[in-house]
């Protein structure tokens, strides 16, 4: 795996992952200093209570924002880290929507949005990844071979269309 300068994928998910954490951090100051602000009563909550889930979800929120940063470090366990806080985090999202759906559901969508960016856009780990010189060589092969490709005889004009418009 490179440990050079963080790709695209590496800001775009250490970005998603500072916002989702901002964003239980505001749920938890929320949920513990102002709790009828959120629809479902403190009895209808699941588990807990809305102070408890103000300090959960303040403290997630912390620990995801430094997530965030641990990840532009490039390195395995930060990326490994994320993923595991980014899943966990979409669970407890699920467990909080009652007092606020569309709020979770947005933090959700987020937290699916990292775990895609931690999975899907990043490098190998093998360490075969193409520099830019075998890429560059791919490319330039590729497109002699569809300028030196054999190509039909005939032009557009020969195609029939001036054949009927003459006879």
């Amino acid at each position: 795996m490179r440990f050079d300068a963080a790709n695209g994928w590496q800001f775009f998910v250490a970005t998603l992952l500072v916002v989702i954490g901002c964003i239980n951090i505001i749920q938890g100051l929320v949920a513990l200093f102002t709790p009828e602000f959120y629809f479902a009563t403190d009895t209808e909550m699941l588990v807990l209570e809305y102070s408890s889930w103000g300090v959960l979800l303040g403290l997630w929120g912390v620990v995801l924002v430094v997530a965030g940063m641990a990840v532009l470090s490039g390195s395995a366990w930060a990326r490994f880290f994320a993923i595991v806080l980014a899943s966990l985090n979409a669970l407890a999202q699920l467990a909080f929507v009652v007092a606020m759906p569309l709020w979770s559901m947005v933090a959700i969508a987020i937290d699916v949005l990292v775990i895609y960016g931690l999975t899907a856009g990043w490098p190998r780990m093998d360490g075969s990844e193409e520099d830019g010189s075998e890429r560059e060589a791919v490319y330039r092969s590729g497109y002699e071979a569809a300028r030196t490709a054999p190509r039909p005889a005939h032009s557009p004009e020969d195609s029939g269309g001036s054949a009927r418009r003459n006879g």
